[in-house]
């Protein structure tokens, strides 16, 4: 296993800018160099406009008949999983930027901080630009020198209001972390109160040391979680699993996923890499699998929300990143490097995708999406901007908004 830092989505997802693990498939080391083409993932081409970057999105989405995307909060940290509580608070779980500690050089720099956070939107179907509120601070974090691609605080989940607010941190070895940065959060489920102090429930990378639930050695980067009524689930992305905590907090395996084999990942195939999860009214769980970073590749997976076995699979997506579930079944996924479909500048990538019961697709253009929910109106939330930091992307032109969001809009 390599600890490194390297801006592309295997940093962001696959193992994180604090635990780097390589895949092991042929098919997907020749995707990342297919994408890794001397671009800087963090860098916006001075090029771009005002106009061109909002009008763009606003005219297509029109064409759709969709609403055109509003902007209900930007100035976040690598915003990432997106927790709809009562329909009514938004959580948004805050990666970080970092922080002072640095190691490495360029783009291999790792800068490790206290600068995760919890932060929340009230009501958010109304307004626009609105402002957040940090429930949750001092979580450890891990980005680039200039914050963006950062990883840490990555999940929160909370199933009612007045319920514990949990957050799941990624995982590193301890030596990564300076003295004064509370490293006992690496790979740990966390619990806290709005303006509290949070505290660790379980932890989910020692369950992946004892057991390697998928066979192939040690490997852990916990990285959503979903809180229900008696229990949290919790997509372990390196490890390959779901792992279910109860209120004891004693760990077990909920579903481990085999890697990805097919024509366009042969043996010994993908790791899945279960990024992102989400309850549909009747229990059921959906997991967003990345499958690195072979195009089209990427799937979600429906299990029975009390055993774990599969009940269905969606396939034909690329580097998935988030999914949400409406009271109508339709699936909500967001695709983080997927090409959009009118991009508005060259150096932007990620789509968000509505797959009705029907089955048929709706695509809309979102800057690197990641965490997705829905109310039950069917409004929907997406954090845009996703790798970057509330300063925004280096190189941004004066006036453009490159910062983490969170962007709601109808399909």
């Amino acid at each position: 296993m390599r600890f490194r830092y390297s801006r592309s989505v295997l940093t962001v997802l696959v193992g994180s800018a604090l635990a780097v693990s390589t895949l092991a498939s042929t098919a997907q080391a020749q995707s990342a160099r297919s994408h890794s083409d001397g671009r800087d993932g963090a860098e916006f081409p001075a090029s771009s406009s005002h106009h061109d970057w909002h009008g763009s999105w606003h005219d297509r989405d029109h064409e759709h008949g969709s609403s055109a995307p509003v902007v209900v909060t930007s100035g976040l940290n690598n915003p990432r999983q997106l927790s709809l509580v009562d329909n009514g608070v938004l959580l948004i779980a805050e990666a970080g930027k970092g922080g002072p500690a640095c190691s490495g050089q360029g783009q291999d720099a790792l800068c490790t901080g206290a600068t995760g956070s919890i932060s929340a939107v009230l009501l958010p179907q109304a307004g626009k630009n609105r402002h957040h509120e940090e429930l949750v601070r001092n979580l450890i974090s891990g980005a680039g020198a200039d914050g963006s691609f950062a990883v840490g605080s990555d999940g929160v989940s909370q199933h009612e209001l007045g319920d514990k607010i949990y957050i799941q941190e990624t995982w590193a070895p301890p030596d990564v972390f300076p003295p004064g940065v509370p490293g006992a959060q690496a790979g740990k489920l966390l619990a806290a109160r709005p303006f509290g102090k949070a505290k660790p429930v379980a932890d989910i990378t020692r369950y992946e040391s004892e057991h390697d639930p998928d066979g192939h050695g040690f490997d852990s980067d916990p990285y959503a979680v979903i809180a229900r009524e008696h229990d949290q689930l919790v997509a372990d992305a390196a490890g390959n699993d779901i792992l279910r905590v109860d209120k004891h907090g004693k760990v077990s395996l909920f579903h481990v996923f085999p890697n990805v084999v097919n024509k366009a990942i042969p043996a010994p195939g993908a790791d899945f890499v279960p990024t992102s999860l989400a309850l549909d009214r009747h229990g059921d769980v959906y997991v967003g699998g990345l499958v690195g970073e072979v195009p089209g590749q990427g799937r979600v997976v429906k299990l029975d929300g009390r055993t774990g076995d599969v009940e269905k699979t969606w396939t034909g997506f690329t580097t998935v990143t988030g999914v949400a579930v409406g009271r109508d079944g339709s699936l909500y996924v967001s695709q983080l490097f997927a090409p959009e479909a009118k991009p508005v500048n060259p150096e932007i990538a990620g789509v968000l995708t509505k797959v009705s019961p029907g089955g048929k697709h709706h695509d809309v253009d979102v800057p690197f999406p990641a965490g997705v929910a829905v109310d039950r109106w069917g409004t929907v939330f997406v954090s845009a901007f996703s790798i970057a930091p509330a300063g925004g992307l280096a190189g941004s032109p004066p006036g453009v908004n490159t910062s983490g969001q969170v962007w709601r809009l109808r399909f």
